[in-house]
């Protein structure tokens, strides 16, 4: 989809758009008697938001106008600067969050705390890209060839300390409020994300299109907050029970258009998502096609209902993250003033449980099955811990790496004999993350030229691939098919990459597995602009399988690894398409 940086194009996105709907809440507005009535029924039967409509209000007062032109100068100039620089997300960018349920009678605290904790994780995986329901992208991403799905390097946690006074809050205590706030902005709730819940909205809800994080936020219907049977006055209703509006309305605050634009001729400003002649409603069958191209419909910004959205595209994630780097600062500045890293996140423990019961990060660990080249590292298991994360080095270098594991443990590969590493843990609890844990140490076997003990627990295997002219355009993975989780991933690689070869290694477990290579412009890696190839190699260097590079936008290898060793079985491509032009190539014109 071809990307127009043209602030003027912005604007009319928001502003001309006008002229039409408005997310479908002008053509209730007519109705005197019974709106809110017939608004409720409209919105519990398909999804809207009023971005449109709040946009016209808050862009009609010239000081606001004069301020979100600037921040859209930031971040467009931002955006062009770091083209092509976005890495492997190694540590979240951490935001502060503040819930306030407003209107709520007969309130039960206890609970609303609750929900709103559930309704954060929920963000949180959504974001990240590790929502249980993503697996659905594993059948539903060959009908879009060239689209990933993004894993937005950010985190949203609960504030719990330092809070604005005359709330009633104290530190310890979880940012969220009840029936202490009005509206849609409040002034002391500057430099936090807020949400603000509110009963009878008439829509699920709304934001502005680039939030300013000088105390305005989301706003969510009570009855689309959350997930679960809810708290009294405050209960997520079918089919928006699953808290994706909060996740919809985020990514507008965050600068995301609705996907579709405003019809095949008007770009949502986002590379890698396909034109889209308008909204999706309740749940479409895969694929649905219109402006000569197939809908993204399970993405976050379409209208679809909650079970049946469960992706941002990676040009999306790019695109928030740029947006919080830009013009977000102040929210990513305030929160080690009001997170308390190491603390209870969790706002529900008053004190008598056993505090060993709590998620935390690990209270030990140690390192095993040390090898020349590898290390298993194992640590305490927490309670409701979402997943870990391990950073390390060798002693006396700069610039850690960094894994990720759902288990309590991660082996190391790709060591260097002899070196001595240190390394660390933290844990991603419900809340958020947790501090890392105190240092720990291990020091690899011998530095001979045996290649070490072998580790009966896993194989080397190593990737070897060559790029072509274009390595932006090549992404790889190897996926565990018996569990559909990626192991090891690559690309895309940064244009000055082009002709390099690159090598990763890791060891896996005895079992099947599937090394997937995709082309985001279709033409393969090799030969028409460069002579890309792969090579997948047992640890002791021999060829198990290799690809030459001739294939469209994916080719597939699956192999099997027993007793330590793989072997090939399959292959699967995709046939290469009537070659460009040179001057086609070199335009890079995206439009199948």
């Amino acid at each position: 989809m071809k990307r127009t940086n043209i602030l003027k194009v912005n604007l009319w996105i928001l502003i001309g758009v006008l002229a039409l709907t408005s997310c479908e809440r002008d053509s209730f507005i007519s109705e005197e008697d019974g709106f809110e009535t017939q608004v409720h029924e409209h919105h519990l039967g398909h999804r809207n938001c009023g971005k449109d409509h709040h946009m016209e209000e808050l862009l009609s007062d010239p000081a606001y106008r004069m301020a979100y032109e600037k921040r859209m100068e930031k971040f467009e100039t931002y955006q062009k600067e770091n083209v092509g620089t976005r890495a492997l997300c190694s540590s979240p960018v951490v935001i502060p969050v503040a819930v306030h349920y407003q209107g709520v009678a007969s309130p039960n605290t206890a609970c609303l705390v609750a929900l709103a904790q559930t309704q954060i994780a929920v963000l949180n995986n959504d974001f990240q890209g590790t929502n249980s329901d993503i697996s659905k992208w594993n059948s539903d991403q060959s009908h879009f060839p060239g689209i990933s799905n993004g894993e937005t390097c950010v985190e949203f946690v609960l504030a719990n300390q330092n809070h604005p006074s005359g709330y009633g809050l104290n530190n310890g205590d979880l940012a969220v409020t009840v029936n202490k706030t009005s509206g849609d902005q409040v002034n002391q709730w500057s430099g936090y994300l807020n949400f603000f819940i509110q009963p009878n909205t008439g829509l699920l809800g709304y934001s502005p299109l680039g939030g300013a994080g000088n105390g305005d936020g989301v706003v969510i219907d009570a009855n689309a907050f959350g997930v679960g049977s809810g708290c009294n006055g405050v209960t997520p209703q079918s089919p928006y029970n699953l808290g994706r509006t909060l996740t919809h309305e985020l990514g507008h605050y965050l600068n995301l258009d609705h996907i579709w634009g405003n019809g095949c001729g008007v770009d949502d400003l986002v590379s890698d998502t396909p034109n889209q002649s308008a909204e999706n409603y309740d749940c479409p069958n895969v694929p649905q096609s219109s402006c000569g191209s197939k809908d993204l419909s399970m993405n976050y910004m379409d209208y679809v209902n909650d079970a049946c959205m469960y992706m941002f595209s990676n040009g999306q994630s790019t695109r928030m993250e740029n947006y919080i780097n830009s013009s977000l600062t102040g929210l990513v500045n305030n929160a080690s003033n009001v997170i308390s890293s190491g603390g209870n996140t969790g706002g529900g423990n008053d004190g008598d449980s056993d505090p060993t019961e709590e998620c935390a990060k690990p209270s030990d660990s140690s390192a095993s099955n040390i090898t020349e080249t590898r290390a298993t590292i194992s640590w305490t298991d927490m309670p409701e811990a979402i997943k870990y994360r391990i950073k390390y080095k060798e002693v006396g270098t700069s610039g850690y790496t960094y894994r990720t594991t759902t288990n309590p443990t991660k082996t190391l590969t790709g060591l260097i004999p002899g070196a001595t590493y240190q390394y660390n843990v933290r844990t991603q609890c419900p809340q958020g993350w947790t501090s890392y844990t105190t240092e720990y140490y291990f020091t690899l076997a011998g530095g001979g030229s045996g290649g070490g003990d072998q580790d009966p627990s896993c194989a080397d295997i190593k990737v070897t691939l060559k790029l072509d002219d274009f390595p932006e355009e090549t992404t790889w993975e190897i996926v565990d098919d018996q569990t559909n989780q990626v192991v090891l991933s690559g690309g895309p690689y940064n244009a000055s990459q082009a002709g390099k070869t690159k090598n990763k290694t890791i060891c896996l477990a005895d079992g099947l597995y599937s090394f997937y290579i995709d082309d985001e412009y279709g033409d393969g890696i090799c030969c028409d602009y460069g002579n890309g190839s792969v090579k997948l190699k047992n640890g002791n260097g021999q060829v198990f399988a290799a690809l030459d590079g001739y294939f469209g936008y994916y080719d597939v290898i699956y192999f099997e690894i027993a007793n330590g060793t793989a072997s090939f079985k399959s292959e699967d491509k995709d046939v290469k398409q009537v070659q460009t032009t040179k001057k086609q190539r070199d335009n890079k014109n995206y439009s199948n």
